[in-house]
């Protein structure tokens, strides 16, 4: 068995593109690691190392790809991702736990909020199923198995809760992943600067809106494409500025250098300091 590589999946033709796009990032950086695809349609995409026929299509085949993967070491990744730096050593942590993945950052949505059957502790939030790390062992593969057991007897239309509700349960060792390593919210970039470790993996649900529109199907494949130019060069300053990385930390990240940046700033600081005024009177 391989020690580690990534495991996509995807059910249907319709996605297969945005895999392919996604499992190209993540070759760009890992070049030496396998990237695997589970799928119940024919792909003959030079980028995966191995194809691997689905043994039931339909919603959420992640879980069926985790727990059929031949790696020890397993990184599943949604095919609306971006991964623009290393971040391999998520493998690292599977030395240590047995699934490695990052809170659901809209914690506090209907959905995000949701339940699925038992009352847990906000403190024990949902964890994105876009990235998921996993460690290959008996009790992870009956972990996966059950989710897809739960999701197929309640046909429950979200698997977040779920996954949630059963790794609360769980014996399992979650390692919880900083936000730079499945970053969702992309507001969220206005507010990295040289002290914030930059993005390694750019999750963006809107991508599967782009792909709908039949007006816009031209292909997203590069970081400018995708980002536009400007989050693009301030995404970059970040890798380049980001010491985590091996970078040597000169760089200023674009939206807060200059005098662009300096005005940025004030402007950003201007409701913050006008509540501060009013909280006097």
């Amino acid at each position: 068995m391989p020690d580690e590589g990534f495991v996509f999946a995807v059910s249907g033709a319709a996605y297969l593109p945005l895999t392919v796009r996604a499992a190209e990032t993540i070759r760009r950086h890992h070049p030496d690691h396998p990237i695997d695809l589970f799928t119940d349609v024919p792909c003959d995409a030079s980028v995966f190392s191995q194809v691997t026929m689905l043994q039931t299509s339909g919603f959420r085949p992640k879980f069926e790809a985790l727990r059929r993967s031949r790696f020890d070491r397993s990184i599943y990744l949604d095919g609306d991702v971006i991964c623009t730096a290393p971040m391999a050593d998520v493998f690292d942590l599977l030395d240590h736990f047995d699934i490695a993945a990052a809170h659901e950052p809209n914690r506090n949505s209907d959905w995000g909020r949701k339940p699925f059957r038992a009352a847990i502790p906000a403190a024990f939030p949902q964890i994105n199923s876009g990235c998921i790390g996993l460690r290959a062992s008996p009790q992870t593969r009956a972990f996966m198995q059950s989710i897809e057991a739960v999701l197929t007897e309640s046909g429950y239309d979200r698997d977040q809760p779920v996954l949630r509700e059963l790794l609360y349960q769980s014996d399992l060792r979650l390692a919880v992943l900083p936000t730079e390593y499945n970053l969702i919210e992309f507001t969220a970039l206005e507010a990295m600067g040289r002290r914030t470790a930059a993005p390694r993996l750019l999750h963006l649900p809107r991508l599967h809106k782009h792909l709908r529109k039949q007006r816009r199907r031209r292909e997203l494949r590069t970081l400018e494409e995708v980002c536009g130019p400007r989050y693009a060069r301030h995404i970059k300053r970040l890798i380049a500025a980001d010491r985590t990385l091996g970078n040597d930390g000169s760089a200023t990240p674009l939206l807060r250098s200059g005098l662009l940046g300096a005005i940025r700033l004030l402007v950003n600081d201007i409701p913050a300091g006008l509540r501060r005024l009013f909280a006097r009177y």
